[in-house]
């Protein structure tokens, strides 16, 4: 069942295009980010699991604005968004 709002479909490739607009900036600060796993799709609360590296500072700093991004561009209710070192 399609529980989305409209927004593109929750695919690896999708993520990833949210992901090149903050790849510049942590390129600038020393840090990359990269899709670590992606679950639940289907479900009631699909999975994004991301890995940063960079200084602390730089990562925290960008933490929240990727999320916001992510979360604004794909509009799903019960979205989760998980870090792994």
């Amino acid at each position: 069942q399609d529980m989305g709002e409209g927004g593109p479909p929750l695919t690896p490739e999708s993520i990833e295009t949210v992901l090149d607009t903050v790849r510049p900036f942590l390129n600038v600060a020393g840090g990359t980010i990269s899709l670590k796993d992606l679950r639940g799709v289907d479900g009631l609360q699909p999975t994004i699991t991301l890995t940063m590296t960079g200084t602390s500072a730089a990562l925290r700093s960008v933490k929240n604005e990727i999320m916001q991004r992510i979360q604004r561009n794909f509009m799903l209710p019960g979205l989760r968004i998980d870090w792994k070192d």
